[in-house]
């Protein structure tokens, strides 16, 4: 009777699994698919190509920094050289900074607008996604005092940068929430039939766009001493730097960790709320580097990716030398994909997912490495990252690259390489014996059915 009640409660780990699949996972699924968070997801991914360029203009310019007189290289010749090199470039490198890493907020804002516009075309033809992102533009330029703009326009950086991200966000939702509003209510003009269909879509949008300019232009300029847009900076500036610690980055790199176990994509459900954070934290460490200013945070997207979780591949080399055959061909394919971050193979193929021997090394164990990281950036020994890099970087190479080509941030990206494959070791030794014994049956199994046929044949 015992044994029965525990068959039926199961292991722990699949109590925990269980757990996972109906409570924790359900809600983060439902917040991720949300569509304010679902439409951001969709606007940082089209974003990144422009913020991995301006990203990389600025490592180009501030490179021959690393080697300049009372830097750790010392080597103030082969800086003069680089700089002499850079200089003819500078021009049209700083443009490139200046169109991707310094109108971050405005171009944030028009994609947040255009791919909300869409998903609320779905629901109601008359909603423009490029009305939605010209009104959201329009909105969030509304906050903007171009009386009080430089002689020399230079603006883009401190008012249409990442200090600006989370206000053209916020902006961005409420002009397309009231341009939807208003078309809803059919407070519109309405054109007859046979008018063509452009012309009237322009005249559906002219009032709800009047009344959205009209409003926000008012809140942006029309109060005297109220300075809409900087009250939304300071405030999401908090909840930047309340998610930017340790503890809140490890809670999401855990509830990561937990989600793919179970065979979800944690990345992605984590990155669907963090994401506006993570982007406002790197841009904000690129321009300080830009700058030659202090680095301001150290627990980035890009630091957790290069330095923590680094790759499978210890896992792929695991599986390339094992005695197990379906081990061993499955370390030969995913080696090539695992160098370039492709997980997938081993999650499915090992598998890790859902396999009760693979959880403490995958969830606990990249949980120890996460916090002997977190414990080496606190101490100042860890590089911060300060430029994005594709993800499909194997990571030493992004960690040195990321971290304005920093020789340390290279040495320990290899150390944690190291730590995951002996993590890793003890925990696939046992599955591999395991994996050996079925092997030999298996193997006893077909040569008896062997022997026995040919004995009745006989």
């Amino acid at each position: 009777m015992k044994s029965e009640t525990k068959k039926d409660r199961g292991t722990f780990l699949d109590r925990l699994t269980s757990i996972i699949e109906t409570k924790v996972a359900p809600p983060l699924m439902k917040l991720s698919q949300m569509r304010y968070l679902s439409t951001l997801q969709q606007t940082f991914i089209t974003l990144m190509p422009y913020l991995i360029l301006g990203a990389t203009a600025t490592l180009v310019l501030n490179f021959g920094g690393l080697f300049a007189e009372g830097s750790g290289l010392n080597m103030p010749d082969v800086a003069n050289t680089i700089n002499s090199i850079i200089e003819p470039c500078r021009p049209w490198l700083l443009q490139i900074v200046f169109v991707t890493i310094n109108l971050i907020a405005l171009l944030t804002t028009i994609l947040n607008g255009y791919y909300l516009g869409r998903y609320y075309e779905d629901k109601d033809k008359r909603v423009s996604p490029v009305v939605a992102a010209v009104v959201a533009m329009i909105a969030f330029l509304c906050f903007i005092d171009f009386a009080a703009l430089s002689e020399n326009f230079d603006w883009p950086s401190y008012i249409m940068g990442s200090p600006s991200l989370f206000g053209g966000i916020v902006i961005s939702i409420c002009a397309v929430e009231i341009y939807r509003f208003l078309i809803k209510k059919n407070l519109t003009i309405k054109m007859p039939e046979g008018v063509p269909p452009m012309i009237t879509a322009a005249f559906t949008s002219m009032i709800p766009v009047c009344a959205i300019v009209i409003l926000f232009s008012i809140l942006g300029q029309g109060i005297a001493g109220f300075k809409f847009l900087d009250l939304l900076n300071e405030g999401f500036s908090y909840l930047v730097i309340g998610g930017s610690g340790p503890v809140p980055q490890f809670i999401g790199f855990f509830l990561d960790r937990i989600l793919w176990f179970v065979g979800l994509h944690g990345s992605s459900i984590v990155s669907s709320v963090m994401q506006p954070i993570w982007t406002t934290m790197i841009t904000d460490n690129i321009n300080a580097f830009a700058s030659g200013m202090d680095i301001p945070f150290m627990f980035t997207e890009q630091w957790i990716n290069f330095y923590v979780r680094v790759s499978v591949l210890p896992i792929a080399i695991l599986c390339w030398r094992s005695r197990v055959k379906r081990f061993k061909v499955l370390g030969k394919l995913s080696l090539p994909g695992t160098v370039f971050n492709i997980a997938e193979p081993i999650m499915y193929g090992l598998p890790i997912v859902l396999n009760p021997l693979m959880f403490v090394p995958w969830v606990l164990g990249f949980s120890v490495l996460f916090i002997f990281n977190a414990v080496l950036g606190v101490l100042g020994l860890t590089p911060p990252i300060v430029a994005m890099v594709v993800w499909t970087m194997p990571a030493p190479i992004a960690a040195l690259i990321g971290s304005g080509f920093n020789p340390v941030a290279l040495i320990i990206s290899l150390m944690n390489f190291v730590l995951v494959y002996f993590i890793f070791l003890p925990f696939f030794r046992v599955m591999e014996r395991q994996e050996l014994k079925i092997e030999e049956e298996n193997e006893k199994a077909i040569e008896n059915s062997d022997l026995e046929l040919n004995e009745s044949g006989g």
